[in-house]
């Protein structure tokens, strides 16, 4: 599938999935949110985007999520599932069945968060109820927004509503008498057992699935089930009231989402390989652009005028730095392809072969480094290098009319070591703070300071596949600080 099929896919997905769809930037902001969702929340796409998710949640759920979040950032889950209220534009509450998956970098890198919202505000008002009386219950029964069945301890379905017979193909008659397991997909047929039998012998007071059903014609329907076991006065249970939401939309979205997205890092990972072998390839012909010109020069340089000298020297010149600008996206491209594995690295010996590669600089701007002690990790030490060297780099190119100060602080976190590479050069506009680390992204021209705009880059894409994160903190005229985190335990997929 190419790019433009992928795209197309994702966005069929967006803006006719019948549930709720949303990107959420790992600042827990909304980044992006389909058609449906700004219906179910009730406000314009334009406000969403400005919101988060506990901006609109209902005080009494504003944690709900979290609860589980830290959990799915660990690995430990691979979604978030919950059911919680949101507060609508016109402040009425809307109950939500919630997923959440978390898309992440080639490294194992949080990059943003997947959200299907499903509105349950029927059900949920259904629930209430049946909680409210069984007379209440027998009025709303057939109205139900959800399927209901009271089905018996052997799994026989005693009384089905309209909605259920709706969800799963079949008459009423037709589904009376019939087992669960006989309308399940084979492969789900036993999935609820265990924690039924768990909610009749009371150690559960209700249970929730999802799972799949066969229909009548023999399609799949995808179900949210949620059930409770109804007791007699001596706490025996005598049958369970099922409710029934169809999900297979949301779960059709899920899946096209997920396949995008695959294709998507198989798209990435093939682009990434394009740059390295078409920078590797671009090589020579720029050699021979360059050897040819000099030798053009030496040989016949008493012929030439001095316009054609000069016209030379801009190619060599022009060749220089179309070398260094492959050669700066060949260790772009290879930081996420041809990265070592990870093995504990003692800090210092990434800085100190960083200094020494950058002595002749540092000697000849009377530069001064110093550093805190340097903590032990796991990463890629030649990646290490390729940072410090970078960031020191950037400090001596920008530099102020004194002489270069750098400073390399640490300070150590719950999780993580925070390293900042401060220095008392030009410093940075506030408003430059994110377009720096963005490959090509120059503030000055050639003509200034030299370079190709990618070394920052570099930097950030190192720091983001040992699971850290890198900012500036500047001044123009006061200097900048590089701050970035490296975790102190190995991160999933270094």
């Amino acid at each position: 599938m190419g790019e433009v099929e992928t795209s197309s896919v994702l966005e069929r997905a967006f803006e006719k999935a019948g549930l709720g769809v949303a990107y959420i930037g790992t600042n827990r902001r909304f980044a992006r949110v389909s058609p449906r969702l700004c219906e179910i929340l009730g406000y314009p796409e334009r406000e969403l985007l400005r919101l988060t998710g506990k901006d609109i949640s209902h005080p009494e759920d504003a944690d709900v999520i979290n609860q589980q979040r830290t959990r799915l950032y660990a690995g430990e889950i691979d979604a978030v599932r919950v059911e919680k209220r949101y507060l609508r534009k016109d402040r009425t509450v809307v109950w939500v069945s919630f997923t959440m998956v978390l898309e992440r970098a080639a490294d194992g890198a949080p990059q943003y968060e997947i959200a299907v919202y499903d509105d349950i505000t029927a059900r949920k008002t259904a629930e209430a109820a049946l909680r409210a009386g069984e007379a209440l219950f027998r009025g709303t029964f057939e109205l139900a927004a959800s399927g209901i069945a009271h089905v018996g301890l052997d799994g026989r379905l005693l009384r089905v509503n309209r909605q259920l017979c709706g969800i799963l193909g079949y008459r009423e008659d037709e589904l009376v008498g019939r087992t669960v397991k006989e309308i399940s997909h084979p492969q789900d047929r036993d999935l609820t057992d265990a924690q039924r039998s768990q909610a009749h012998a009371g150690g559960r007071q209700s249970v929730r699935f999802e799972k799949r059903y066969l229909r009548k014609d023999g399609s799949t329907v995808w179900v949210s089930l949620g059930i409770a076991v109804v007791r007699g006065e001596d706490g025996a249970p005598l049958y369970e009231i099922a409710m029934f939401d169809d999900v297979t939309e949301r779960k059709q979205a899920e899946a096209a989402l997920r396949e995008a997205h695959e294709e998507l890092k198989r798209s990435n990972a093939e682009l990434e390989q394009f740059a390295y072998v078409a920078s590797h390839d671009l090589q020579e012909p720029l050699r021979m652009v360059s050897s040819y010109t000099q030798l053009l020069g030496r040989r016949y340089g008493d012929r030439f005028d001095a316009d054609a000298g000069e016209f030379m020297g801009y190619i060599v010149d022009g060749a220089a730095r179309m070398k260094q600008l492959i050669e700066d996206l060949l260790a772009y491209s290879r930081v996420g392809t041809k990265g070592k594995d990870f093995r504990p690295v003692e800090l210092d010996r990434p800085l100190r072969r960083a200094l020494g590669n950058l002595k002749a600089a540092l000697d000849e701007s009377g530069a001064a480094v110093t550093h805190d002690p340097l903590p032990a990790l796991p990463g890629d030490e030649l990646q290490l290098t390729q940072l410090f060297q970078n960031l020191l780099a950037n400090a001596l190119k920008f530099r102020s009319a004194a002489a270069p100060r750098i400073r390399v602080e640490v300070s150590e976190k719950d999780k993580f070591f925070e390293i900042a590479v401060r220095d008392n050069g030009i410093g940075i506009e506030p408003q430059y703070f994110e377009r720096i680390f963005m490959v090509f992204q120059r503030l000055h021209n050639k003509g200034e300071y030299p370079g190709t705009g990618i070394g920052l880059a570099i930097c950030k894409k190192v720091v983001e596949r040992h699971g850290g994160q890198i900012r500036v903190e500047s001044q123009p005229g006061e200097g900048s600080a590089f701050i970035f985190t490296l975790p102190k335990e190995r991160a999933n997929g270094g």
